[in-house]
Parts: structure tokens; C-alpha cells; sequence
């Protein structure tokens, strides 16, 4: 099976609320081969923040792979302008109504702390979170408290002000959690959007020592060590990153902003074939 790999695809930021099948095609054409495009295609998160957007240029997509799994990331989570604000009350019901959209597709799948399995291989996946891991372990002889810690997320990152129904920077690992340790032993290729890795080495050499990067990975050392997967596909960071960790590939290959991608040229599809 050959499995094509993005991330962070924020279709918003490349289509502006247009989503015409040829200016999909156009653009994605400079990313994928679609003449010769794996058996699936994985988007560990960041899709947009436009759920009627996603779902419409995820179904274009979709003409060219037999099938289409994702998790959703952060920016998933936003509820940006007045058509998001008035359709859902806060974050977890615009995330709810993505995944329904997307699980009502045929060959289409929003995996939630659930496996689905393809042709003998199981995918299983959640959109995971970040956690204090980072802290933990670069910085153990520091006290690092959640108070503290929130103080900075509240300062620095726009999630704080722009997901809504959450108080804290790790309340939704709390939520994810539970799903990561539900499926990690059963699947082959795991997905999440945030890096699993909290070791400054499977950081990204341009963020490396940096002490924001506590909001770009959790401590998932556990579930790669004793895991079944081969895979680990994740997103957030908008850097490619690759590296191997207890046998198990992680793969990071995101498009990101159109100032960082060069508007899709700088970009290129990643396969495994497992």
C-alpha cells in the first residue's frame, strides 16, 4: 500500500473561500502527482477553519484516492468570523460537526480514538495534544507550574483566544489522551496532529532549545516504546521533520501558510509504502 503524507493543509489560507474543482486541482497538481498518487492519503490535521470550505476540497481530493484519512489539529478547533460563531456555541461542536462530515463520506475517514483498517492495515488515530513533557524534560530542575505554564500559552499562542470552551493549555490532552491509549497498540500507522516526541533531539534543529515548543509535542515516549505501530505520522510544526524512535518512523511533511509552502512550490508529497 502506498500512503501519501501532508499536514497542516489550511485550505482557507490557499482558496479564500473558493473551492472550484480546477483551482484545487491546479494548485495541489504542484504537491501530488495525481497520475501517480498513493493508495491513501493521510492529513494529520489543520485542515481549515471552514467546515463547509474542508469538506468540499477534501471531496475533490478524494476523486483521485481511494481513501482519505485525517485527525483534525488546532485551527480545527477555531471559531473565527461570524458564520462560525453563529452556527456552533463553542470549539468541540464545530469539531464534532467536521468529523460527521467527514465520516458521512464514503472512503473518507476523521479518526477519533478509533482504528480503521484498509486492505490488512490498520490506521488508527485522534487529534492528540500537547502537554508539559517538554518542560519535564529539558528543564527538570525547574519548576514549571500549570499556572505558569498557562500564563504563557495565554500569551503567545492564539489557541487560548481563539478555541472556545477551553481554560487551560493542556485541558484537551486530558480529552485526547484516553483515545491515544485506546488504539496505539493495535495500529500500524498511528496519526495525530502533535508530535509524540518531547525530546529536544526529535525537535525541529530550527525550534530546537526553545521553551514554546512545551505547545508542539507531549510525552508519548510510552506509547512508541510499546507499541505496534511502524508509523507515526503527526503535523503542527510547520517544518518537515523525520525521525526514528523505539523502530517507529515519525513523520512530519507539512504544507503550511502560502508565504512558507512558496504558494505550494516548495512543497512535494511524502509516500511510505507499507
Amino acid at each position: 500500500m502506498k500512503i501519501d503524507i501532508l499536514s497542516d493543509v489550511h485550505f482557507d489560507n490557499y482558496f479564500y473561500g473558493k473551492y472550484k474543482n480546477d483551482d484545487v486541482i491546479k494548485f495541489y497538481s504542484q504537491i501530488i502527482d495525481f497520475k501517480n498518487c498513493g493508495d491513501v492519503l493521510v492529513i494529520a490535521g489543520d485542515i481549515g477553519h471552514n467546515n463547509t470550505q474542508n469538506i468540499k476540497i477534501l471531496k475533490i481530493l478524494k476523486q483521485y484516492y481511494k481513501n482519505i484519512i485525517c485527525v483534525l489539529g488546532n485551527h480545527d478547533y477555531y471559531l473565527l468570523g461570524k458564520e462560525n460563531k453563529s452556527l456552533f456555541k463553542d470549539s468541540f461542536e464545530r469539531v464534532n460537526n467536521m468529523r460527521e462530515l467527514i465520516n458521512s463520506e464514503s472512503g473518507m475517514y476523521c479518526l477519533d480514538g478509533f482504528i480503521v483498517e484498509i486492505d490488512g492495515v490498520k490506521f488508527g488515530g485522534c487529534d492528540g495534544w500537547y502537554n508539559d513533557g517538554y518542560f519535564a524534560r529539558q528543564y527538570p530542575s525547574q519548576s514549571f507550574t500549570r499556572k505558569s505554564t498557562n500564563v504563557m500559552w495565554k500569551n503567545i499562542m492564539n489557541d487560548a483566544e481563539f478555541i472556545y470552551g477551553v481554560n487551560n493549555f493542556d485541558d484537551i490532552y486530558e480529552i485526547e489522551r484516553p483515545k491515544i491509549e485506546g488504539i496505539y497498540k493495535e495500529c500500524d500507522v498511528m496519526i495525530t496532529h502533535i508530535n509524540p516526541s518531547a525530546k529536544n533531539e526529535h525537535i525541529n534543529i530550527n525550534y530546537q532549545n526553545n521553551p514554546t515548543n512545551v505547545f508542539f509535542c507531549f510525552e508519548g515516549e510510552k506509547y512508541l516504546k510499546n507499541g505496534n505501530m511502524k508509523y507515526w505520522i503527526f503535523g503542527h510544526t510547520h517544518e518537515e521533520l523525520e525521525y526514528i524512535e523505539h523502530d517507529v518512523h515519525c513523520i512530519c511533511n507539512p504544507l503550511g501558510y502560502f508565504n512558507e509552502s512558496g504558494n505550494g512550490k516548495f512543497v512535494s508529497i511524502r509516500s511510505i509504502e507499507i
